[in-house]
């Protein structure tokens, strides 16, 4: 198999009110990719959402169309992984340099490796991101091809631009709904509450608050960083 993987992250900027970092990925059969993405953007257009989409522009007045947005997630042959990250217990000096920026990468790595998987080939697409680090892109895709060498391929890792992208802004919907829930601050936008648990529905769970059991390659799956 050939897959496309949309990455986005939320909450990663170290925000003392932000606890819980999130990195997401989507996860596109490259095959599909095509009438997926113009499928998508048809139903955003019928929604009359015609710039991106995003979990900040979650509102009462958009609440309705962002629903048939997951729905959409839902009924699609689509697969979404995302890790959290506890960050009250990071260790910058310790484990990272003091360099912040390499452990966002460092998390990114153990966000994709799991579901980089046997014989499969990989088109990883990340929402570009301004770092201090030049070569921070280029070193992602160095360890994962070492890691997946004689196992899978990786085809490129890249940065685009999520507003010409629209399964990516899907990506960055689903990651920050997971985000807001695992930092508990839905209870101050009802709207961004209500999405949240139309997702969780979705997967028929209360919420999105939890841990799934393996990093399976499943519908949806969510693994919690144990930081020692």
């Amino acid at each position: 198999m050939q897959y496309v993987v949309y990455c986005d992250e939320s909450r990663h900027d170290g925000h003392a009110d932000h606890r819980y970092m999130a990195i997401g990925g989507l996860w596109v059969p490259r095959d599909s990719k095509p009438a997926l993405t113009r499928k998508f953007r048809d139903l955003k257009r019928s929604l009359a959402l015609n710039g991106e989409v995003k979990w900040s522009k979650v509102s009462t007045a958009r609440l309705s169309a962002y629903k048939k947005l997951v729905d959409f997630f839902f009924e699609e042959d689509l697969k979404f992984r995302v890790i959290v990250v506890d960050q009250a217990t990071l260790d910058l000096e310790r484990f990272h340099g003091g360099d912040r920026e390499l452990g966002f990468y460092k998390f990114y790595f153990e966000m994709l490796i799991k579901w980089l998987t046997e014989d499969n080939q990989y088109l990883i697409l990340l929402d570009f991101k301004q770092n201090k680090g030049a070569d921070r892109y280029k070193t992602l895709r160095t360890v994962l091809e070492r890691k997946v060498k004689g196992i899978a391929w990786i085809t490129d890792l890249t940065v685009i631009d999520s507003r010409q992208a629209p399964l990516a802004q899907l990506c960055d919907l689903l990651t920050g709904a997971v985000a807001a829930s695992w930092c508990k601050d839905l209870e101050a936008s009802r709207p961004k509450a209500l999405l949240a648990q139309h997702v969780a529905a979705g997967l028929g769970a209360e919420g999105l608050n939890f841990i799934s059991p393996a990093p399976e390659f499943e519908k949806f799956n969510i693994f919690r960083i144990e930081l020692s």
